[in-house]
């Protein structure tokens, strides 16, 4: 008996200290959005504790009906021989709005063994009341059967639209899209859903929390509930007028059916639900795109719109000969910032330049994109002196203040001492001390008589026909060589023809870039690479500007230059897929579907090699 009641006590100490360790929680709960008028509750719970302190929220925008009603409960859990109890309290108000508007609760307090736990903060979002409020869910005929098909659903009960920041904008300028749900019955998922694409648009997805998703408003009077169904930046590529197609959508809708008249009083008591398919069209919208004005626009302007700012900077102003050197600028701020091209950066001529090094971060949220573009140029001096590295320019425009304004780097001084020589440079060797040459062994030597070659008496190389081709033959290479070197330089001071002979090399090692995502399982780069590849192609081999590169354009320019319809409709779908994956990915893109799509983007870059003729 003794040894029992230290069992039982030693179970309930092991309960206690199982009790102490869990966390102790303070939660407030209560929906998101009500209409003026409307009761609902108002929940705090406190998880893992108990507390005579606790302080409650300031609710002077409500009018409480009831509460706070206190409800407590205690459990007791055993997990691999570990005891836990448990202990809630709650505290429930109803209660009912003042008035419209947007009202934030503050957080409640409590103090548990000593220490302060603090709640959430809710926000609650208060509709206008409407005049005659009709669920629309609970919408039935008085004479219709169990059968979905004697239901239906009002246009005005479920809709999608499509709503934009601005309707009204300039050439890349950024505007918000956002595809919105608006409901007031029950729905039970989509059987069918096609959003509306984007021609004419370069688009950014907006990441949207599932908090955020979720809202309601006020339409003609009704109060809806909203789902964010999708978000995004776009940049318009063309000036006009740009129509946004319709798109569709089949919902399955819950309604609630009365069931017919019947002897039985419970049957009669009791309402069921029928699955209604609604067709929604999500209606088609018209975007003005304005040119950028030409007045003011300087020569560098590279097609940047919005807002930025321009820094740069140099490792060192004293380096010695052969030694590298780096010059890093970073454009930030909020636009078009992953379309922005490299301001050009002059070094003097006795430098050896290589390709910068660009690093584009960007963010896209509900206020637009914004981020930044590092570019480090890298050079290196070959001889010593005073050099100078001019300032560079970056013209942008702004679309508010709705003007170009231009941004200037520093100028740099740079002194170059003379360094170590350079293991790839023309460095000279200066041989001076040369020796005689010696004959070792006997002084005498025996005639040879084997492999004898005889020249026949007064048969001289002057004059002979040998002679005159060690003359012409160099004469030939010289100036076969020279005309090579003409046409090479006509041909680079013509820089539309250097553009289209580099297009294939250019999408080569773009897709290369491609293949090294997918070997690296990131597909989203992968994509991205692959539309860098196929959109600058055709930017290079039909000499379109990159500001001017959309769908519409290229199926043109390809039809002008003889392309085959099928080529051309593969490199259309072909743009779509990467696009709709790059933005919208799935869980099935594995290894198999990249390889295809690699595979398609190097054959057809290879069709449109032959075809394109320049």
């Amino acid at each position: 008996m003794k040894r029992g009641f230290i069992y039982f006590v030693f179970f309930v100490l092991s309960s206690l200290s199982a009790f102490a360790n869990e966390s102790v929680q303070l939660v407030m709960r209560a929906p998101n959005m009500v209409a003026n008028g409307q009761r609902f509750r108002l929940d705090i719970s406190l998880k893992n504790g108990s507390s005579d302190n606790i302080q409650m929220p300031n609710l002077s925008g409500f009018e409480v009906i009831m509460g706070p009603s206190v409800s407590k409960g205690k459990s007791v859990t055993m997990i691999n021989g570990q005891t836990t109890v448990s202990e809630n309290i709650s505290y429930t108000y109803v209660l009912i709005p003042k008035k419209e508007g947007t009202f934030t609760i503050s957080p409640s307090k409590a103090i548990v063994n000593g220490k302060t736990v603090m709640s959430n903060a809710v926000t609650i979002k208060v509709l206008p009341e409407e005049s005659n409020p009709t669920a629309s869910n609970n919408r039935s005929n008085s004479d219709s059967g169990n059968s979905s098909s004697d239901v239906s659903v009002s246009d005005n009960d479920i809709f999608i639209r499509t709503e934009f920041s601005k309707t009204k904008v300039y050439e890349q300028e950024q505007i918000i899209a956002t595809i919105k749900l608006y409901h007031r019955v029950n729905i039970r998922g989509f059987d069918e859903i096609k959003l509306p694409e984007f021609n004419g648009f370069v688009s950014q997805e907006i990441d949207v929390p599932d908090e955020q998703k979720y809202g309601g408003e006020v339409v003609n009077g009704k109060n809806y509930k909203t789902f964010v169904l999708r978000k995004l930046v776009l940049f318009p590529q063309k000036s006009g007028t740009i129509e946004i197609e319709k798109g569709k959508a089949t919902a399955v809708v819950q309604v609630l059916v009365n069931r017919p008249q019947s002897r039985n009083i419970f049957d009669n008591f009791f309402s069921s639900y029928a699955d209604v398919k609604k067709n929604l069209v999500i209606p088609s919208l018209v975007v003005n795109v304005m040119p950028l004005p030409e007045n003011g626009k300087p020569a560098d302007f590279n097609g940047a719109v919005g807002n930025f700012q321009l820094s740069s900077n140099i490792t060192s102003d004293h380096v010695k000969a052969n030694e590298a050197i780096s010059v890093k600028m970073k454009i930030s701020g909020s636009g078009n910032v992953k379309y922005i091209k490299n301001p050009v950066l002059n070094f003097p001529p006795d430098f050896e330049v290589y390709d910068p090094k660009v690093d584009t971060k960007t963010t896209a949220t509900s206020a637009g994109v914004t981020g930044s573009k590092s570019i480090e140029y890298i050079a290196i001096p070959r001889s010593e002196g005073e050099f100078t590295i001019p300032a560079t320019s970056f013209s942008y425009f702004d679309v508010k203040a709705k003007k170009y304004k231009t941004l200037t780097t520093p100028e740099y001084k740079l002194t170059v001492e003379k360094g170590a020589p350079s293991s790839t440079g023309g460095v000279i060797a200066n041989y001076t001390d040369k020796e005689n040459v010696k004959v070792l062994g006997k002084d005498i030597r025996f005639i040879n008589t084997k492999n004898l070659t005889l020249n026949e008496k007064n048969n001289f190389l002057y004059g002979s026909l040998a002679f005159w081709l060690w003359f012409l033959i160099p004469l030939i290479i010289f100036i076969v060589l020279f005309i090579i070197y003409r046409k090479q330089v006509e041909e680079n001071a013509n820089l539309v023809l250097v553009k289209n002979k580099r297009a294939n090399k250019q999408a080569i090692k773009r897709l290369k870039a491609a293949e090294q995502s997918m070997k690296a399982g990131n597909n989203s780069s992968f994509y991205e690479e692959v539309l860098k590849a196929m959109w600058g192609y055709i930017s290079d081999k039909l000499n379109i500007p990159v500001a001017q590169l959309n769908k519409d354009n290229i199926e043109s320019e390809l039809v002008s230059h003889n392309v085959s319809n099928q080529l051309i409709s593969e490199f259309m779908e072909l743009l779509n897929t990467c696009e709709f994956a790059r933005f919208a990915p799935s869980e099935g893109d594995g290894s198999t579907k990249l390889n295809s799509v690699y595979s398609q983007a190097m054959e057809i870059i290879g069709k449109l090699e032959q075809e394109v003729k320049k």
